[in-house]
């Protein structure tokens, strides 16, 4: 470890010596599993039950009665690999990193339909827990980076998140769209310190040169976030690094330049910002920082004037969502009325959220969730199409031995006509499978087969 690092935290934080080795120690230290249970899909105590019947012991967190820490005997099957896992049903995520969500929701669950801003959102552990948190609303999950997409959307898919909607902009560009968003999380990318349970990386190439560039982004970033905000509403800035110059230094600078729109809101009482900092050695979690603004007033520029969006998108013909509709129902007894279809090119997204007051402000990478595709004239639906709620009809129980078999994409026998099942293991869903010849084939996708 970079002893600069030590002692930059020393002068700045005044730890006394003892607690400079607790806070050295515990940066190395692999931090207690967590995970965050999908209220959208099981209630806490329904979790908590099934998790009982599993053998895995869950125990409260600080942060919400949805964040458990876990513990269990078994672990032929890795965690991520698990059906609840799989399925959507509970999210792997570090006790900190789920902070900044917390604490833009008070961790209510919030039915107000606002537009949500994730403004760097990959791979999807915050925009899904907004998901939750905000059911009602629309939440625009951002990712500049196209290689990090991928994951995000697997994550909005098995979560079931078909709230989100996705973009690829550089996040400075949403000082562009006016007042859109009636909150906005920016989990800044950042130098990373509080990360060092994971890899020592982040601390062996620190240097203050590149905390300072980084901080300028990070301001930048700020910016755009309290200009695309609309007056009344709340920003929350969050990082997992744990010097000043990223956190307290970024938001002094914004309150600097905006303290007549945005104002601070004390999250704690015990610290001098009312910010919050957690610390490895004090929390034992990662490295964290959470500061939480609100827009008092409105922000004119000439930034702000709305370009308008061509989008590839299309709403379906007549003929084609009829079909869809049409093979839900028939097949399964789903009256998809009240979602909304899309599609691009032939693949088909499925939302229950009305997202017109997007269509002419940004470009969308994604809509919903993906159901899958148009081919030959017909549709084809995915694993995902299973997971969305028990069906009615043409549905097959299967017990934990076949999951492993389907899950590792080897067929079974099933004496039935062909066609698409949705499975159900111990009363839960287990995604949608394929019965071609009395062969039964899960359509799990290759990213979540069980290795």
């Amino acid at each position: 470890m970079k002893q600069d690092f030590l002692n930059y935290i020393q002068e700045t934080f005044d730890f006394p010596p003892e607690e400079m080795e607790a806070f050295s120690c515990a940066l190395s230290i692999p931090l207690k599993k967590t995970i965050r249970i999908n209220t959208n899909k099981l209630s806490v105590e329904a979790f908590q039950k099934e998790a009982q019947k599993l053998g895995w012991r869950l125990s409260e967190t600080s942060l919400g009665n949805n964040m458990c820490y876990i513990d269990r005997d078994d672990t032929t099957t890795a965690l991520g690999n698990t059906l609840f896992h799989t399925n959507g049903y509970f999210y792997i995520q570090e006790l900190a990193a789920s902070s900044s969500p917390y604490y833009m929701s008070g961790d209510m669950v919030n039915p107000t339909p606002y537009t949500i801003l994730d403004m760097s959102a990959s791979p999807g552990g915050k925009t899904t827990q907004l998901a939750e948190y905000y059911s009602q609303s629309i939440i625009v999950a951002n990712e500049i980076d196209k290689g990090r997409l991928k994951a995000l959307y697997t994550n909005i898919d098995r979560m079931t998140a078909m709230s989100v909607v996705s973009t690829n902009y550089d996040g400075r560009f949403f000082k562009q769209v006016g007042e859109l968003f009636d909150k906005v999380l920016l989990d800044a990318p950042c130098s990373g310190e509080g990360t060092g349970y994971k890899t020592d990386d982040a601390l062996k190439y620190r240097n203050i040169k590149n905390i300072k560039r980084i901080a300028k982004l990070q301001f930048g970033l700020l910016e755009a976030a309290i200009q695309c905000c609309k007056p009344g509403g709340e920003i929350v800035y969050s990082t997992c690094t744990l010097n000043t110059i990223e956190n307290e230094g970024v938001i002094e600078k914004a309150l600097e330049k905006y303290g007549e729109y945005v104002e601070l809101i004390r999250l704690l009482d015990n610290e001098e910002w009312g910010v919050v900092r957690n610390w490895p050695h004090r929390q034992k979690t990662g490295g964290f920082f959470v500061a939480k603004l609100r827009k008092i007033q409105s922000i004119t520029s000439e930034d702000s004037k709305v370009k308008p969006i061509q989008q590839n998108f299309e709403k379906l013909s007549n003929t084609e969502e009829k079909m869809i509709r049409s093979f839900a129902q028939d097949r399964f007894g789903w009256d998809t009325h009240g979602y909304y279809l899309y599609k691009y090119k032939q693949d088909i997204y499925l939302t229950d959220k009305r997202i017109h007051p997007l269509w002419e402000r940004v470009f969308l990478y994604r809509i919903g969730i993906h159901i899958w595709q148009l081919r030959d004239g017909e549709f084809e639906p995915n694993f995902f199409f299973g997971n969305i709620l028990p069906f009615q009809e043409n549905t097959i129980g299967v017990g934990n031995e076949e999951i492993d078999t389907l899950y590792h994409w080897q067929e079974i026998e099933k004496e039935l006509p062909d066609g698409y099942y949705q499975l159900h293991c111990s009363s839960h869903l287990a995604g949608l499978a394929k019965i071609k010849q009395n062969k039964l084939k899960s359509l799990v996708p290759t990213t979540l087969i069980r290795k």
